[in-house]
């Protein structure tokens, strides 16, 4: 779990970073991004160092690490997007997650929700700002979708096939 922190915790910095320097949204919107990415960052580290600790309710945890993720991207993606298009990569996170410790019918359905929470704002965001949908807009986030469940599945098959070299090694 602690592999979640080291890449994708300085990536979504690294994001966040890039959609305030160069796109400048309001200061509310950026405090309340990075103490988002901040909670987020110390709840998932915290749970990571103590998770051998509370053996007992593991798999609580992980399903809780993959909750907070979703939901943290979720609300960065909403907050973030209308300056810095590349937010949807945010909903990587979870997903990714998942592959690392459940089963790929969990790794979908996380991918699934994922892909339908930034759908969902993308549609919230159309409509608040009063767009529509034009089909470039619905292409492009389906494109995103699809790509978030189809490398969320490649992660969980490269996490599979890991286990199984390690223990074809023994």
């Amino acid at each position: 779990m602690h592999i979640l922190n080291y890449y994708f915790t300085p990536f979504a910095v690294i994001l966040i970073a890039f959609a305030v320097f160069f796109s400048e949204p309001e200061k509310s919107v950026t405090y309340v991004s990075f103490a988002l990415l901040g909670t987020a960052f110390g709840v998932n580290y915290w749970l990571s160092a103590n998770v051998y600790r509370l053996m007992q309710v593991t798999r609580s945890i992980r399903g809780i690490t993959v909750t907070i993720n979703l939901l943290t991207s979720a609300a960065l993606f909403y907050l973030l997007s209308p300056y810095w298009a590349p937010m949807w990569l945010l909903f990587l996170t979870a997903p990714a997650a998942a592959a690392m410790f459940m089963k790929k019918w969990q790794v979908f359905l996380t991918a699934l929700a994922s892909a339908g929470l930034m759908l969902g704002i993308y549609y919230i965001r159309s409509v608040v700002n009063d767009m529509g949908l034009s089909s470039q807009l619905v292409g492009m986030a389906a494109t995103q979708a699809i790509f978030i469940i189809f490398f969320s599945m490649f992660t969980a098959a490269m996490a599979e096939m890991a286990v199984k070299v390690r223990d074809s090694i023994r």
